[in-house]
């Protein structure tokens, strides 16, 4: 049950990067945010033994 919601939170991330990114206040912020969600959305699935994040649904 904890895939989806790493995958979320994840994504979630992503998103508030990419808005971050559009908006241009802080460049920081936008890395900070970008890096936590790639590494929730295809690292961390890998690491708690969900297959391969995103690209593998069972």
């Amino acid at each position: 049950m904890r895939k989806p919601m790493v995958l979320m939170t994840g994504l979630y991330c992503i998103t508030l990067a990419l808005w971050e990114l559009r908006e241009g206040h802080d460049r920081k912020r936008f890395v900070t945010l970008m890096f936590t969600g790639l590494v929730l959305t295809f690292l961390a699935p890998q690491l708690l033994g969900y297959g391969a994040g995103i690209f593998h649904w069972e």
